[in-house]
């Protein structure tokens, strides 16, 4: 099967490759993936841009919907022909302290999809049933390939930030992760949302007016963020700043914007040093949090969400594209020219 490999650790090791289709153990599910969404850590892996190890050689791509083809001999609830997508811990241990408290996710055992095991940027994938979801049938395959991001959203927002109906927000970052942030916002009464993002995220930005109700502010209008501030809490700051982009330079922006006993919910991951004091925390007892990922619950209600039309995931899906077209859709996501970009396999 055609997939799309990560073959060494270095910059620019990646091309499509021949792979064996996966055998499944009795407890595993193959699916024959239909679409697969490219994550902005897939071309930061392209790139060796990244704070983590990759072993390699491994399929790339942890984002997908599919229908299964085949099921093991001890899987009774799911059936040849079931739409499903499914979580992207493709292994973890089940027996540590962690795991038994339900956080399996950030089990020290666990093993990602694209990561550690095989991913998802070609026909076929192994899936433990354990992590099975079933897609609802007025969701689509496209949407399917979405709900991983916005299940990255809802664990940050929902189970790991102390958010309340009313709150001011600050989103750093028009990438699929802050808009998802901003829409979810949006339905559980956040009172102000902007977003916010620079000259590049020009095309980003023109999506996101068309999506919500939010303020769309540059990073480099000093102005109009000094403004902002100026009119939220008696000019102290944001209630919440998520940080969904990363860098060093907007954790120093978060702390400026969010006021005192304030949070900074931090999502996206920035793989160089930050080289400043953040002292400012301390001097503002503001709460800063980091989230990582999503666990079972967290799936279930995000397709709740999606089945309900709560939350429109095709609304953030800007191309769709070919596997034989990868450094084309790589591109558009380095570049700042689409928000989710998908894979129709």
């Amino acid at each position: 099967m055609k997939a799309l490999v990560k073959f060494d650790n270095k910059d620019g090791a990646v091309k499509l490759m021949d792979m064996n289709i996966p055998k499944i153990s009795s407890e595993e599910v193959l699916v024959e993936i239909k679409y697969a969404g490219i994550c902005g850590s897939d071309p930061h892996i392209y790139h060796q841009n990244i704070s983590y190890n990759i072993k390699v050689p491994i399929i790339l791509g942890h984002e997908y919907s599919g229908k299964i083809i085949e099921v093991g001999k001890k899987i009774s609830k799911w059936k040849v022909g079931d739409r499903v997508t499914s979580e992207t811990h493709a292994d973890y241990c089940n027996e540590c302290t962690l795991c038994r408290m339900g956080y399996y996710h950030l089990c020290k055992h666990r093993k990602g999809y694209g990561f550690h095991v095989d991913g998802v940027f070609t026909k076929y994938v192994k899936v433990n049933q354990r992590i099975l979801h079933s897609l609802p049938e007025n969701v689509s395959y496209k949407e399917g390939a979405a709900v991983e991001p916005l299940c990255v959203v809802y664990n940050a927002i929902v189970n790991n930030a102390n958010f309340m109906p009313g709150y001011s927000v600050m989103v750093i970052g028009p990438g699929a992760i802050g808009v998802l942030a901003a829409m979810l916002l949006d339905i559980m009464g956040a009172g102000k949302i902007a977003i916010i993002g620079t000259k590049l995220d020009k095309y980003r930005l023109e999506k996101v007016k068309a999506i919500g109700p939010f303020d769309i502010i540059l990073n480099d209008d000093i102005n109009s963020i000094k403004r902002l501030k100026n009119n939220i809490n008696d000019g102290y700051g944001f209630d919440l700043v998520i940080d969904s982009a990363g860098s060093s330079e907007t954790l120093k922006l978060s702390m400026d914007i969010v006021r005192p006993y304030g949070e900074i919910l931090k999502i996206g991951w920035g793989p160089k040093p930050i080289n400043y004091s953040i002292d400012e925390i301390i001097g503002k007892s503001v709460r800063l949090q980091g989230s990582f990922s999503h666990f079972w619950p967290v799936w279930e209600k995000c397709l709740d969400l999606c089945k309900n039309k709560l939350i429109d995931l095709g609304k953030i899906i800007t191309h769709e594209i070919s596997l034989d077209d990868w450094k084309q859709g790589f591109g558009l996501v380095e570049n700042l020219k689409g928000l989710k970009v998908v894979f129709k396999i």
